[in-house]
């Protein structure tokens, strides 16, 4: 389609609700043979549930149907994400954040890849109770995978946003496939009254067991995360086509709204899903699940050697978090794997060279501070690390423990 005229120019206000992709497909529609400019020079707010699906109906309407569409965003700007998202392809540790931005991912081994990166920012950034971590780990890879195995989409896309002093995680899951009343529509699983209601069919679809793959498998994704969310006391909502479901404060509700434009009515419906995790409350994925059996959490499994003990080697954490800020993140990650369920943990020294004193004092010291001496010595245990850091360890310790929280930390 060639532009003709002059262009129909947007500035959008913000990223932070599905609203904003509704309003760009109504400016579509608007915009008639125009050149459509999207200004986000001036955006505010930008959240998971509002970039996400933004950013893939922009694919869809730029690539697949050769609209012509123009961004406008400061130099340097994160929105940049919003016309390229991420991929793991073109990805390079350092070179962008890993949360707060868009990714584009395109199997089932990316949205495995991505399910674990995200998880390591979750594990080495916010403090978890028991079963969140494992719990977020499923609900995000079942999640992700669903977009090739109902939508008929290539792609999905995906963002997290976590929220360190608040203890949330939130997260988005976006696509441009046929929608879930499409998707039970063809193989029949639900009632014809069902089928006919986009809303009841999203409430349909987060019942357990239900699929619509038939047999091919448990159908559990969407329900699991319901269940989780549920029992965690998040929230969560999706949007599919015209059909709206929500979960808030323990509270199911859902609608349809025909009057939403859609870029594609038939065959593109799209698909947003969209939740948070209270980081600071218990969740397990088994009794999500109704599950009778115990699961093994896959998160401790990762650290424990060959006779049972849950180890975690100082210099491989350093290795792999680079250069972001290795104390605190340390910290959070060893608090993570004492509210997984470790009994205890032997942290290993070998090969590491002198600890810094902040670094002993941020790592060591303040996890003793607030676990408490007794169950500091308990549950933490010291290994292969020389007298000298033994010292530098000891000295931080005891010096926080009785002197309190320093000024500077306050």
């Amino acid at each position: 389609m060639n532009a003709v005229g002059d262009p129909l120019v947007w500035q959008v206000p913000d990223l932070r609700s599905p609203n904003q992709t509704s309003q760009l497909v109504a400016k579509v529609r608007e915009q008639g043979n125009r050149r459509l400019v999207l200004d986000l020079t001036k955006t505010g707010a930008v959240y998971p549930n509002g970039a996400v699906p933004f950013a893939a109906t922009l694919a869809y309407l730029m690539h697949e149907r050769s609209l012509p569409i123009e961004l406008r965003f400061a130099p340097g700007s994160q929105l940049e994400h919003i016309l390229t998202p991420l991929t793991l392809d073109g990805y390079v540790r350092g070179d962008a954040t890993l949360t707060n931005s868009v990714w584009m991912y395109g199997s089932e081994a990316d949205a495995q890849r991505l399910t674990s990166m995200f998880m390591d920012a979750l594990t080495d950034q916010v403090a978890c109770e028991e079963g969140v971590i494992d719990s977020i780990n499923w609900c995000l890879y079942e999640v992700l995978d669903n977009v090739f195995q109902h939508s008929q989409a290539d792609t999905g896309y995906v963002m997290m946003q976590l929220h360190r002093e608040h203890r949330r995680c939130a997260v988005a899951v976006a696509d441009t496939g046929i929608g879930i009343q499409k998707s039970l529509a063809l193989t029949r699983a639900a009632d014809l009254d069902i089928l006919r209601d986009p809303g009841a069919s999203i409430d349909h679809s987060l019942k357990k067991g239900v699929t619509s793959k038939g047999g091919e498998n448990q159908g559990n994704g969407l329900f699991g995360l319901r269940r989780a969310v549920e029992i965690n006391g998040g929230w969560m909502n999706i949007r599919s086509g015209w059909g709206d479901w929500a979960l808030r404060d323990g509270q199911i509700s859902f609608g349809t709204d025909r009057t939403r434009p859609l870029a594609d009515s038939e065959d593109h419906q799209s698909t947003l899903v969209d939740w948070q995790l209270d980081c600071s409350t218990k969740v397990r994925i088994d009794e999500a699940l109704g599950s009778r059996v115990t699961m093994s959490s896959e998160f401790l499994e990762s650290i424990e050697d060959e006779s049972g003990v849950h180890r975690v080697s100082v210099r491989e954490i350093e290795e792999s978090l680079g250069s972001r800020k290795l104390g605190a993140e340390i910290r959070t990650r060893l608090v993570n794997y004492l509210s997984a369920g470790a009994r205890f943990v032997v942290l290993d020294f070998k090969g590491v060279g002198v600890v810094s004193s902040s670094f002993a004092d941020e790592v060591l010291a303040k996890l003793a501070a607030s676990l408490g001496e007794l169950e500091y010595r308990r549950r933490v245990f010291i290994e292969s690390a020389s007298d000298t850091n033994r010292a530098l360890i000891e000295t931080a310790v005891s010096t926080r423990l009785g002197f309190g929280e320093r000024p500077e930390d306050s």
